[in-house]
């Protein structure tokens, strides 16, 4: 991977984050590692007029290219969530960031209307919207996703798909033959790898050959390390690893 394409999700630096230190300040160390790209996390913000400000800041200031992991439904009770949506995009908006993953949420099927709304909002924000498989039986299954990724291509809609290579494992799912299913439709990769227990472990300790799943994946997409970490030092052995794939 070219090191142009890590990304370092904040939540890496989870203990900065539960003792309170805003994410603009670290984006001052993944800044000081090299990392250029960073994904910022909304539930770990807690003064939005302030903090985005001062994001936008320090991404304008580091010549850093945003994400924004922002863990909401699209969809309640197959209702598009228009304001809410909208109020996510303007946040990005005012970070200057133009990349947001969200997820499904409940949702039969995507209508034309629905694809349409978001393709606008897409547009009006210059936002890249991904949805992503997280860890339930609602939204961390690829039927669903697959279904939805693909009837909203049809309607000539362009969200596209997160990859999270561990987060397949607690819905009992293949990693490796949902990236085959799932290829056409990824621009993003979460990388992370799990250990036994189902607990995130080092990406070279775990039970999952990444190798293997990312070789099915798109090549050079850009690819997030999400995992809390102990130290900066293993921060950095971390990103040596992840830069050999």
């Amino acid at each position: 991977m070219k090191s142009d394409k890590l990304v370092i999700n904040t939540l890496v630096l989870l203990d900065d984050l539960k003792k309170g230190i805003s994410q603009s300040d670290i984006m001052d160390k993944i800044n000081e590692m090299g990392i250029k790209n960073v994904e910022i996390r909304r539930e770990f913000i807690k003064d939005f007029h302030e903090e985005i400000i001062r994001i936008r800041e320090k991404a304008n200031k580091n010549n850093m290219k945003l994400f924004y992991s922002v863990p909401e439904w699209l969809f309640k009770e197959n209702n598009l969530r228009i304001n809410e949506i909208e109020g996510f995009f303007n946040e990005a908006y005012k970070m200057n960031c133009h990349n947001i993953k969200m997820i499904i949420g409940e949702v039969n099927e995507i209508t034309k209307e629905d694809s349409k709304i978001i393709n606008d909002l897409c547009e009006r924000y210059s936002i890249k919207l991904t949805v992503e498989n997280d860890q339930t039986a609602e939204n961390g299954r690829v039927e669903k996703i697959y279904n939805f990724l693909k009837r909203n291509r049809e309607l000539g809609g362009n969200i596209s798909f997160t990859f999270d290579v561990g987060n397949w494992i607690f819905q009992d799912e293949d990693p490796i033959k949902n990236a085959e299913i799932l290829n056409s439709f990824v621009t993003y990769v979460h990388l992370k790898n799990i250990d036994e227990s189902r607990g995130n472990t080092l990406i070279d300790k775990g039970i999952l050959s990444l190798k293997d799943i990312l070789n099915k994946l798109p090549k050079d997409l850009p690819m997030a390390l999400e995992y809390p970490c102990c130290s900066m030092e293993e921060i950095k052995l971390e990103i040596k690893k992840a830069l050999k794939f």
